[in-house]
This record gives C-alpha cells, structure tokens and sequence, in this order.
C-alpha cells in the first residue's frame, strides 16, 4: 500500500509561513475528522519547526485533510511545503526520527516529540504496518546513539538559548530573566541556564499550577501575569515559550524602556511580534534566527552521517522483508488455526455433555496446548517455504 507524507518545515518556509499551519485545537478536531476513512490511520507530528501527517493513502488524501482543515488552497501548501510517497516518504520519516531532518543537526527532542505524536495516533486504531515501521524507527534512532556520536554532544534549542545568553551578556548570573511559558521547551531552557549560573530567575503562565509544578522543580521565583510588565521592565533576557496563537508582546510592552533586552522566542506561531526588533535596546532571537551551534558537538554528528544513512537502509530493509514476510504468512496462518479451531471444536462437543466440568475443562486446557504447538509446527514450515522463496526471488 501506497504511504505518503505531507508536510512543511523550516528547510523550506520561515516562521511566518510555518505558523499558518498550526493545529489548534479547532483545526486538530477537523483533521480528524477529514482523516477518519484513511484505511490504517495518520500520523500528525507537529513542532515549532514542522507540520506533517503521514499515512498509507495517495498524498491527494492527505493534501486535501490539511487544506481544509486549516482552510488554505492546496496550492498554496504545493508552494511552500513538500509532499512524498513511498520509498522516499518511509526514508524522510526515518531521517526526522533520527534528528536528521532537524534544524540543529540531532536534535535530542524530535524522538520525544515523534513518540508523542505516535501515541495520540494509536488511539484511533494505527494499522499493523504503521505499528512495524514507527517500532523500527525508534530501534534505527537507539542505534544511531549507541553506534555512532551523533547524539553525543550539547546540540539543542536549550543549549542555543543557553549559548545566545552567554554570548549576549558577560554574566547570566547577574541578570534577570523572565520566563513565559511553562511548557517543556521553557522547562529544558532553564535547566541549560541554571546550570550555567543563572541565579534569578522569574516564570509566568497562564496555568498558576503547572507554573508552580517548575518553579518548585527548578526552585526558581514564580509571577503572575497580572504583573507583566512590571517584569518585563526588570528582565535582562526574555524567553517566550507558550502556546498562544496571537503575539502577546507587541511595541506597546516595551515603551520607555530604560536598560537593553535580549528576547528569545521559541513559539510558532510566534510571541512576540516582529515590530519589537525595531525599537531600540531590543535584540530579538526566533526560532528562524537559532542556527548556530555547538562547532565541535556538530561536526561529530556530520561525520556521522553516513553511518546513519547505512542504519537506515538496513533497518528500513529489514521492515520491508517483515511486511513481506507477514503478507506471505498471515493468511495461511489463519486457514490453519481456523481450521484448528473448528476441529477440536467439533470434537470437544462430542465429550462436553459425557464429562464432569473440572474434566471438560482440562480437556479444553490440553486441546489449545496441542493446538497452539500444530500451529508453530505449521509457521516454522512457513518461515521455511518464505525463506525458500526469498533466495529464489
């Protein structure tokens, strides 16, 4: 069966196109709905630098899902995104899973993130054949870290905030940071900066709770958005990192400022509007600007890249024979268990109304004992005849 990807990325679109195709909650629920009939399911992975869906369907199918869901032209998505079919689909989500699609070379989240999306999809009835490939991506990225130095090394949205930090001022730990957004991304670029000597630092969220849940965690101080711009005016640095679909800080935040800001924005769509970069004092860092990176950490992850590209031709050839494999298997296995199955069926109903239960019942213990060692007398003679067919091929 034919499997395609739709999507869009930051190799392709900047932010400002990017965010157009974010899935809030409204647009998830319709994708859902225009998806339903897709035989096996879809896939949705979204982050800050991507929007795609995979499934095993023509990419027409996918293509129109999105349009209508985000209500764009699909012509406009053909402009600015990519769409991919069989071989060269199943090799771009290996290379995604593996951090080898990400805009910091081995990204350490997007597994996490592919992990995610992959356990909201299972909900609604994944195919067994998406089940195969997702497990033999997860086993290509654990041997992409323990053969090879391509996870080794600090590259990570985190540790450029950390490093824009450290370049920006001579001491973070003298500084005043402020924090919007409880949300994971905030949470892995406080840990880079404490553990590079950030001392004051504040949050804000619109949930008090989860606020509290990594103030507590990371014993950092915790605001309110009540007092907003009483913090902005005291930050040094400034992270964004919230789920809002409008820009919350916009020029009118940052009016007679009287000490200079570093803000980074780690949102798509973004948080803080473009117009903030214009005013005076204000350096402003998004997602689009985090390109440099760890030199030593990266050139040890392109070394490895070949590696990674024979990894992925091995696992996604062993997935392959495994699809074929089950093909070949499947339907004879279940002519004989069916057929199993109605044999001592017929017979135990001979004896059911001649025994005492305790008796039917061990009966009916040893029979699917007997059964179930028949059936792998019969999938080794298959495993065999498959094999035998294989090397013919």
């Amino acid at each position: 069966m034919r499997f395609s990807v739709v999507g869009i990325s930051h190799w392709k679109s900047g932010v400002a196109i990017r965010e157009l195709f974010y899935l809030d909650k409204d647009r998830k629920k319709r994708l859902k709905q225009y998806t339903k009939q897709v035989p096996g399911g879809v896939l949705t992975l979204e982050t800050c630098n991507r929007t795609e869906i995979f499934g095993f369907c023509e990419p027409k199918i996918l293509i129109e899902a999105l349009c209508c869901s985000i209500d764009v032209d699909s012509s406009f998505l053909k402009e600015h995104g990519y769409v991919l079919s069989n071989d060269s689909a199943i090799r771009h989500i290996y290379r995604v899973g593996l951090g080898m699609d990400s805009q910091v070379l081995g990204d350490s989240q997007i597994i996490q993130q592919l992990k995610k999306a992959y356990n909201e999809s299972r909900k609604d009835q994944l195919s067994g054949e998406f089940h195969q490939l997702i497990q033999s991506i997860f086993k290509a990225h654990k041997r992409s870290r323990s053969e090879t130095d391509f996870g080794r090394g600090n590259v990570s949205v985190g540790f450029e905030v950390t490093q824009r930090a450290l370049e920006h001022f001579e001491n973070i730990g003298n500084i005043k940071i402020l924090l919007i957004g409880a949300g994971k991304m905030g949470k892995v670029s406080c840990k880079n900066l404490i553990s590079n000597g950030a001392k004051h630092i504040s949050v804000i969220n619109r949930s008090i709770n989860r606020a509290k849940n990594l103030a507590n965690l990371l014993d950092i101080n915790i605001s309110s958005f009540s007092k907003l711009e009483h913090e902005l005016h005291n930050a040094d640095l400034i992270i964004t990192a919230t789920g809002a679909l409008e820009p919350i800080l916009t020029p009118k935040n940052f009016t007679n400022i009287q000490k200079e800001k570093l803000i980074i924005d780690l949102s798509v769509p973004r948080n803080v509007a473009h117009e903030v970069c214009e005013i005076n004092g204000i350096t402003l860092i998004d997602m689009d600007s985090i390109s440099k990176v760890n030199q030593k950490a990266l050139e040890k992850r392109k070394k490895a890249i070949p590696i990674l590209e024979n990894i992925i031709h091995e696992e996604f050839k062993a997935y392959k024979n495994n699809i074929d494999r089950s093909r070949f298997l499947l339907p004879h296995i279940k002519e004989v268990d069916y057929k199993l199955n109605s044999i001592t069926e017929e017979e135990l109903q001979k004896v059911r109304n001649k025994v005492d239960p305790e008796t039917f019942n061990q009966l009916e213990k040893i029979t699917d004992r007997v059964k179930k060692k028949i059936l792998a007398v019969h999938i080794d003679r298959l495993n065999r005849e498959y094999q035998k067919v294989e090397q013919d091929a």
